[in-house]
């Protein structure tokens, strides 16, 4: 029996479900240098890979180049790294003349800096996707002028950079706080990395994209959205435990049992990473929210009278976004069933963990602009997507009659995109308690 559903790998082309609206955002932005937070296997390297699949496959104007900093420590392993990605893809990068041999035991910075130059020249732009980010750490700690010269690097307008990791790299800033300019990762525009939309869950789940779908009930579907939070690795986790065929080969999903919402040693290891990751303040939130299960706004306040109201808000903001909290019915809960019960069960342990890695001031302030951020961002959506709806809207009132039914398709499309950008405006702004900032979405 073969298991569609991929778990534990990354993933890209027609496996790979959902965030159409951001890989549009990361292609069109002015914004030169992007920081992508998640937490682990909530997609980072699969979105990385997916942008890189996108790039060669589509007119973009970007030549995309991984580079993947998993267990480097110093500026000559980063520099190794560098190159061994683009001699993997030096098919690619040969058809604007240049020649990668010529780069091999070159510094990082001159090898970026020659490849944004030949790439210009050609009327292209290097992408440059790096994955596992938090080697820089390392980096800062040893070799903080080598750094400092990777992040102008990184922020020339003439490539786009989009660098992931976990909220750990926050502590970058820290590490930079004395520089003479401005701590690294200012000058990057944060984006938080989130649960799969709706639809995109569904059609992960009924494997939409594959040669032959999964049956499942709409009641079972329900179901696994809500355990799941529609995270796209439990949903693949859950769905290949709940696996099975029909005599004739057809696939389909059964209803999950308790058992089948147990956490196991992989998942147990994930939370824990996540858990260390937090700053003291997020884990008091995590912790008060995980004794009752369920909590009003009111009682989260009441639980941490001794910070502020706003403060409070905010880093709520930022663990909804991270999906370890959610919202239901107006009150807060854990963020999905598998880390509800691992709380529940290391509650006593984790209580007595107060050597969080990242300072609440530190990630505050990160948390405040990307809020600022992520508000800017969806109403420059917004905007592209309605100067693309009356476009479009223009041209089917021109049209024949051969034409109209792609068109009245498209203009389908982008009014699904538009409400759902409305929709996650006002959430933001709702999430952070500004009513008279809300976005009619009539």
């Amino acid at each position: 029996m073969r298991i569609p559903y991929i778990v534990g790998r990354w993933v890209n082309d027609r496996h790979h479900y959902g965030r159409h609206r951001l890989f549009a955002y990361l292609l069109d932005t002015p914004s030169a240098a992007l920081w992508l937070v998640g937490a682990r296997r909530i997609g980072k390297t699969s979105l990385l890979r997916q942008l890189e699949f996108l790039a060669h496959t589509t007119a973009s104007g970007y030549v995309p180049l991984f580079w993947d900093m998993q267990g480097c420590e110093n500026s000559g392993d980063l520099s190794v790294e560098l190159y061994m990605a683009l001699e993997d893809t030096e098919h690619y990068f040969g058809q604007y003349g240049i020649d990668v041999s010529a780069l091999q035991g070159q510094d990082a910075l001159v090898i970026l800096r020659r490849l944004t130059r030949a790439l210009n020249a050609a009327g292209k732009r290097l992408l440059l996707l790096i994955d596992e980010a938090e080697a820089l750490l390392a980096i800062a700690r040893t070799e903080p002028a080598w750094l400092a010269r990777l992040r102008r690097a990184l922020q020339d307008p003439n490539q786009k950079c989009v660098l992931a990791s976990t909220k750990l790299l926050a502590q970058l800033n820290d590490l930079t706080a004395d520089w003479p300019t401005s701590p690294f990762l200012f000058g990057f525009n944060l984006i938080n990395l989130w649960s799969l939309d709706p639809d995109s869950a569904v059609a992960l789940i009924e494997q939409r994209q594959a040669a032959v779908q999964v049956t499942v009930s709409p009641e079972i579907l329900e179901d696994i959205i809500i355990h799941t939070n529609r995270h796209p690795y439990l949903l693949q986790f859950l769905c290949h435990r709940l696996y099975g065929e029909l005599e004739d080969g057809t696939g389909y999903l059964r209803a999950p049992t308790n058992d089948d919402l147990d956490f196991d040693n992989l998942l147990a290891g994930l939370f824990l990473v996540d858990f260390q990751h937090l700053t003291n303040l997020e884990r008091r939130l995590l912790l008060t929210i995980g004794r009752s299960s369920i909590a009003t706004e009111a009682e989260v306040l009441t639980a941490l009278a001794d910070q502020s109201p706003e403060r409070i808000l905010t880093f709520l903001w930022g663990l909804e976004k991270l999906g370890h909290l959610r919202q239901v019915y107006g009150q807060w809960t854990i963020g999905n069933e598998y880390l509800r019960r691992w709380l529940q069960q290391e509650l006593d342990t984790l209580e007595r963990m107060n050597d969080a890695k990242l300072a609440d001031d530190t990630f505050e302030k990160l948390l405040k602009v990307g809020h600022a951020q992520e508000v800017q961002g969806f109403r420059t959506e917004i905007k592209r997507l309605e100067l693309a709806y009356s476009s479009i809207k223009a041209d089917l009132a021109q049209s024949q009659n051969g034409q109209r039914e792609a068109l009245r398709a498209d203009l389908d499309h982008i009014e699904t995109l538009l409400m759902s950008a409305r929709r996650d405006l006002n959430r933001s702004f709702l999430s952070r308690h500004q009513p008279s900032q809300v976005f009619s979405m009539t």
